[in-house]
């Protein structure tokens, strides 16, 4: 995904056999689930939502002998990090892609450790990159324009971060010539998921340097894998929480469970458009953080091809040269060796183009490349998909984080309600959100906390 210093960070399965609880009256008897193991009707916790940071916390209660129901209002676990190989018959990573690693520190990525040790093709990314302009490939002068550009505007976003300025990140560059809106392109829509004016320079100071790993498996079977054998709740969806007096009742399509405490690890985005309600309602500083750290825009075009028509190997990126509509997309060729380009927009135009429809977005990428690659494009266009996370109810967005002004709203975010209400995921990560290690980091941590809070 991204950093404060890397080109890149990204985060949006793998299918698995639908396994569900039946709800047998309106409070909690919920039936074990096929072929896992029991789980307590009434238990000291409820884990809202099977992606990274509800899989984490469900090890850490696991471990400490606390008793969990762990709920996911879709048919798959994975959240955003799901791996689909239905759609051309290759590992399609549908969210997260881009395996993130903390520079000083990788054991703070499980993924990392569980690639390493797994039996999957797990390895570093490459940095290699072709570049055109306008007209054709751009030369090595046109190149290192482009990256003394880019490394302006980051450096420009740093500056001000590190004075602790929680201003807009467009507020703080200045124009570096041609190859400025490329820059920015790199620097927000393709990195942040937002456009310049849309995230705190502050916020993005205060996030670690990471480098890039490859599952050629996919990230989403890693995550599905790391799931291993707990129960989990399929197609449960949260409506409303009710934490006013002692403990909490979590009202699922399914029925109501009673326990001690939740653990709420939707996005920011589910929470902010009240996809679960809260009685009492949450104070209006909560809210607010949940509008505040808001969700990007970020989706993928995969285009299968029959050959490496990038000519690039396995792993490639491809940059255009940005013109003042801002319509810009960034390309990963031949991922993991299978034929499919994963060719990126964020930001406002990745939001316009989703709203335009699959067939826009293909049309889009393919003319888009024909101006590089020339007819090969098509003659080995095979097939193509689109991603559309914003107009997914379950997550309303690619990932988060602090607009303009609002980076202080994270700590807020992050706080326990009543001692009973508790928050996780990606967003509530101080300084690897908007990655899959940072929802794992947050989901663990908040339930080492929920199990020194019940004893």
């Amino acid at each position: 995904m991204f950093q404060n210093q890397s080109k890149r960070r990204r985060v949006p399965g793998r299918g698995m056999n639908r396994r569900q609880f039946l709800a047998l009256t309106a409070v909690t008897p919920l039936l074990p689930v096929l072929g896992r193991a029991d789980v307590a009707k009434e238990p000291d916790v409820v884990i809202v939502g099977a992606g990274a940071a509800g899989i984490a916390a469900a090890h850490v209660l696991r471990d400490a002998g606390v008793s969990f129901v762990l709920v996911e209002a879709g048919s798959e676990v994975g959240g955003r990090a799901r791996t689909d190989t239905s759609t051309f018959g290759v590992p399609f990573d549908l969210g997260a892609h881009w395996v993130s690693v903390p520079d000083a520190r990788p054991a703070r990525s499980p993924y990392y450790t569980l690639g390493r040790e797994s039996d999957y093709r797990f390895y570093e990314a490459r940095d290699e990159y072709r570049i055109f302009t306008h007209q054709e490939e751009a030369s090595d002068s046109e190149a290192n324009d482009l990256w003394a550009a880019y490394d302006a505007v980051r450096t420009s976003i740093g500056r001000a971060g590190d004075r602790g300025r929680d201003v807009s990140a467009a507020s703080a560059v200045v124009d570096n010539g041609p190859w400025q809106n490329t820059a920015e392109f790199i620097m927000g829509p393709w990195s942040m998921a937002k456009d310049l004016d849309r995230f705190s320079c502050a916020d993005w100071w205060n996030s670690e340097t990471q480098n890039d790993w490859f599952c050629g498996e996919g990230f989403g079977t890693l995550v599905a894998d790391h799931l291993g054998d707990m129960p989990v709740a399929l197609e449960t969806k949260v409506s409303r929480i009710r934490w006013g007096g002692s403990g909490v009742t979590v009202e699922t399509n399914r029925g109501s469970i009673r326990a001690r405490a939740v653990i709420v690890t939707v996005s920011t985005g589910v929470l902010a458009a009240e996809g679960i309600a809260f009685d009492p309602a949450l104070s209006a500083d909560k809210q607010e953080a949940f509008h505040k750290i808001s969700m990007g825009d970020y989706n993928h075009i995969a285009l299968q091809f029959s050959a490496d028509i990038f000519d690039m190997g396995e792993d490639g990126y491809v940059l255009h040269q940005v013109d003042a509509s801002r319509e810009a997309m960034g390309t990963l060729t031949n991922a993991s060796g299978t034929g499919l380009a994963y060719c990126d927009v964020g930001g406002s135009f990745a939001r316009d183009l989703e709203q335009a429809g699959e067939d826009a977005a293909i049309d889009f990428a393919l003319e888009t490349l024909r101006g590089m690659i020339g007819s090969d494009v098509d003659r080995k266009f095979v097939k193509g998909a689109v991603t559309g996370w914003r107009g997914d109810a379950a997550f309303r967005g690619a990932y988060a984080s602090a607009e303009p002004g609002a980076y202080p709203l994270r700590r807020v975010l992050r706080e326990r309600v009543g001692d009973r209400v508790y928050f996780a995921g990606e967003a509530c990560h101080e300084s690897m959100w908007a990655t899959v290690s940072g929802a794992d980091g947050s989901g663990a941590e908040t339930a080492r906390e929920v199990v020194r809070a019940i004893g």
